[in-house]
């Protein structure tokens, strides 16, 4: 056994819950060989079996295991009970442990299963004993390292002892399960220490190597969009974070936040188109305009060119030009009504009356519920497309509306006038 290695299983005995102090009570062998022959099944499906069960897939795992119980041996038991755990289930995890500990009192895997039981669930004093059971039963055993350095990582600090472990309890038997995702833990928790003390490089060789193992694992994921942030890699940290984003996870507004950034990156490399699409993005995941700084009224300044550049394309006649650019006024200033109404106008000369619809009765609505007069006939443009539309109903509906509340508006003659073509039946 390498000095290393003594230190480590040592130190993890003197070092006990509560200022307590364990001692082991023979000295500790060396393992008989380098690489340790395991006598667990090897088949496909256990293997998919326990990768289901270490990386989250519990449903597939439930089934596999429920197939094939009987070819497991005691190791089934091991297995329901970190089934169990990863469901939260502690109580019945401990029951299949003890289950097992009746079944097979000398398969040091049994203690080492449940050692790691404990250490998930904090209870430090619980996984040291099973720790010494596992000595006890087994020596030096790559299921021991293993419980070691689970049980290390539970604790402050403690991750570098035990990746030491972890590494060690790979290097006797490269196959043994449930490695790769303590494995990661590991070099995340030394990815987050790392970035503490602002060691940008040294955060992002852990947290790649957390990566590769565990590429799933949420914390690993947002970490690496953190060290690449460090870095000043916004556009990278931002993919990440799109990503999280996309896999359901609730990270908006660390998401809004990265895009506002982004676009000030895009800014300095004048991609001014790219950064006003960024912070529309910002906007639309909840960034407001107070957070959104000289951004704002960057979208309400190109808001204002697009609306310029559009009139200019209608005078023009060069109408599909003319509704991009209105269209892109009403994007970049959502609450701009003439952007609005110069769209409806372009969209009903178009015959698209639904899309003249959707602009003029935002419009309307807008004046309504501000008390607005409009300089254009609003009302009466949109009752046009609803009669085209074959909406008569809500043509007269809108209609109705204005005579109500402006009976003597800038435009009621109007209104009246298409309200009794509409009710002549016309």
């Amino acid at each position: 056994m390498r000095a290393t290695d003594s230190f480590l299983l040592l130190s993890l005995f003197l070092t006990a819950c509560g200022g307590e102090v364990e001692e082991l009570s023979e000295p500790l062998e060396a393992p008989t060989s380098q690489v340790y022959k395991s006598d667990r099944v090897e088949e496909e499906w256990a293997q998919n079996l326990r990768r289901a069960i270490e990386f989250g897939g519990l449903e597939s795992a439930r089934t596999l295991l429920e197939l094939h119980t009987d070819e497991l041996g005691v190791e089934a038991e091991l297995l329901s009970a970190r089934l169990l755990t990863a469901e939260g289930a502690d109580l019945d995890a401990q029951r299949a442990i003890e289950r097992a500990r009746r079944a097979a009192p000398d398969d040091v895997r049994v203690p080492g299963t449940a050692s790691e039981m404990h250490s998930a669930y904090g209870r430090s004093q619980s996984a040291l004993d099973e720790i010494k059971r596992a000595y006890e039963l087994g020596g030096a055993r790559p299921e021991i390292y293993r419980a070691q350095g689970v049980y290390f990582l539970s604790q402050p600090g403690r991750a570098r002892e035990g990746l030491e472990l972890l590494v060690r309890a790979r290097e006797m038997d490269p196959t043994l399960p449930f490695l790769d995702r303590a494995t990661a833990q590991a070099h995340l928790l030394l990815a987050k220490e790392s970035l503490s003390k602002n060691d940008l490089n040294g955060a992002m060789k852990a947290v790649e190597q957390a990566y590769q193992l565990d590429s799933e694992e949420f914390e690993t994921r947002r970490l690496l969009s953190d060290v690449l942030l460090g870095q000043k890699r916004v556009e990278d940290a931002l993919v990440v974070m799109e990503d999280l984003y996309a896999d359901g996870y609730p990270v908006l507004g660390e998401l809004a936040t990265l895009e506002k950034q982004a676009a000030f990156v895009k800014l300095l490399r004048s991609e001014r188109e790219e950064a006003l699409d960024l912070f529309l993005r910002a906007r639309s995941h909840g960034l407001s305009e107070a957070h959104l700084g000289s951004g704002a009224q960057m979208l309400l300044d190109a808001a204002a060119l697009a609306l310029e550049e559009g009139v200019k394309a209608y005078e023009g006649s060069e109408f599909e030009r003319a509704r991009e650019r209105f269209e892109r006024a009403v994007e970049l200033d959502p609450g701009s009504l003439s952007a609005r109404n110069h769209l409806g106008v372009v969209c009903y000369q178009a015959e698209d009356d639904e899309a003249a619809i959707e602009q003029w009765s935002e419009v309307w609505s807008l004046a309504l519920a501000e008390g607005l007069s409009l300089p254009e006939p609003v009302e009466v443009n949109l009752a046009r497309a609803y009669v085209r539309s074959g909406a008569l109903g809500e043509a007269e509906r809108v209609l109705r509306e204005s005579l109500e509340l402006y009976p003597k508006g800038l435009h009621s003659d109007l209104v009246q006038q298409h309200l009794d073509v509409i009710s002549s039946g016309q």
